[in-house]
């Protein structure tokens, strides 16, 4: 049996278990839009997270992983998809925006197997927070829901996940969905009652907490009927979290291939 493994994780802008990207924003009084103050955040030290969160990766060692919270500043010290590359890992070419050097979640497949083929998100809206790929015979999202639910980009995310249904098709990220009376919970349940399976509860587990200051299960895989079939085990992974790589947890699926 070979065993192809996808990781999902919310890397928190590599800043750790406690620094956070949006404690840097300010409200610039001329066009009233908030911005990110990107040289002071590039100070933030980083490298004892990334060098644990890089043997996290060599340990786990996922065929495909998407990082979400992957926003880093120009000005940073350290080369992370360098690091990556030097790892063995290359990145789906089309998920890195043209006008920055990186995106709010990006997916790396390690090098020497089959590369993904990238598909469009769905609609085309707000590209940065999916990537959406063909690896192997799965169709994969791996997705960074708003945390205040955008309406139009759930319904296209709905739409999408339930046309492929009977499809071998994996969502697979933060979903931001703890909160039982917003609409990102709303969407996944309604996906279940489509049909769409919950893989770590179908696996006899209960609801986890995958964030640090919610305590609340922010991550998911929902996989489609067939596709649930096919997998081997699934691990909500509490160590990113309490070690301090990143305020979440890790969602590692093995797949039957």
């Amino acid at each position: 049996m070979k065993i192809k493994r996808i990781m999902s994780l919310n890397v928190n802008d590599f800043g750790g278990k406690t620094s956070h990207l949006m404690n840097y924003r300010y409200l610039n009084e001329n066009d009233k839009k908030y911005y990110i103050d990107w040289k002071a955040w590039a100070k933030i030290d980083k490298t004892k997270t990334w060098e644990k969160l890089k043997a996290y990766i060599e340990k786990k060692k996922p065929d495909l992983m998407f990082l979400e919270e992957m926003l880093v500043s120009r000005s940073e010290s350290i080369d992370f998809i360098g690091d990556l590359e030097e790892m063995g890992y290359s990145y789906v070419d089309e998920c890195l925006p043209k006008s920055g050097n990186y995106s709010l979640t990006m997916a790396f497949y390690k090098n020497g197997n089959s590369n993904p083929e990238y598909i469009n998100s769905p609609g085309s809206y707000r590209e940065n927070r999916s990537v959406v790929c063909r690896y192997d015979d799965i169709l994969i999202c791996g997705s960074h829901f708003p945390f205040d639910s955008d309406e139009v980009f759930l319904k296209h995310m709905s739409e999408y996940a339930d046309k492929n249904l009977n499809d071998d098709f994996l969502l697979i990220g933060d979903l931001n969905a703890s909160d039982p009376e917003k609409a990102n919970r709303k969407m996944v349940n309604e996906l279940l009652e489509k049909g769409a399976v919950d893989i770590w509860i179908a696996h006899g587990n209960k609801d986890t907490p995958t964030e640090a200051r919610s305590r609340g299960r922010l991550d998911y895989a929902i996989a489609s009927p067939s596709l649930a079939n096919r997998i081997v085990t699934i691990d909500i992974d509490l160590s990113t979290m309490n070690s301090g790589i990143t305020d979440h947890a890790a969602v590692i699926v093995d797949i039957e291939i």
